[in-house]
C-alpha cells in the first residue's frame, strides 16, 4: 500500500508511539501494539483486539528502532475512508481487518463481540468502488473490540 491519509471528519486523538524494530508504517495503516508497548501495521483480523489507530505520520524500514510515529486513536466517532475488497456498501454492515490499509466486509449484517469486527460502514455505497467510509470502534484502549 502507499501513504495515503484515511481521515474524513470527525473529533482526533492524536497519539504518538514508538514503533518497533525497523518494520515499515506508512500513512493509512491501521496499527495496533505489540506485547512491548511499541506499535506495528495490522496484517490480518486477528489483530483487532490490539487495534489502536490509524497512522497519520510514516516511518520507512530505514528508520531508527523506536522511532515515534503519530497516529489518531479510533473510536471517538471520527470518520476515515478505508480501502475495501468489495463494490457493495451497506450502512451498518461491519467490517474485520484484512492488510495494513484494507478491510473486508464480515459476512453478515448482524455480528455480535465475537467477531473481530473494528469498524462500521456510516454512508452507502452503491456503485462500485474500493474505498467506504467508516467509524471504527473503541479499539484496545476502551475494549469495544473482542474476539470472544
Amino acid at each position: 500500500m502507499s501513504n495515503k491519509m484515511r481521515y474524513r471528519y470527525g473529533p482526533v486523538e492524536s497519539r504518538s508511539a514508538k514503533k518497533t524494530g525497523t518494520v515499515a508504517i506508512e500513512i493509512g495503516d491501521m496499527v495496533r501494539f505489540t506485547s512491548s508497548g511499541k506499535i506495528v501495521a495490522c496484517s490480518a483480523s486477528g489483530n483487532c483486539t490490539s487495534l489502536v489507530g490509524i497512522a497519520m505520520s510514516a516511518s520507512p524500514t530505514t528508520d531508527a528502532t523506536a522511532t515515534a510515529v503519530r497516529y489518531a486513536e479510533i473510536g471517538h466517532g471520527t470518520v476515515f475512508s478505508m480501502t475495501v475488497a468489495s463494490a457493495t456498501q451497506t450502512l451498518g454492515q461491519g467490517y474485520v481487518i484484512s492488510a495494513a490499509q484494507l478491510l473486508l466486509q464480515y459476512s453478515t449484517m448482524t455480528f455480535a463481540t465475537a467477531t473481530n469486527v473494528v469498524a462500521v460502514c456510516v454512508e452507502d455505497l452503491d456503485t462500485a468502488g474500493t474505498s467506504v467510509l467508516v467509524a471504527f470502534k473503541a479499539g484496545m484502549m476502551n475494549k469495544d473490540i473482542a474476539t470472544s
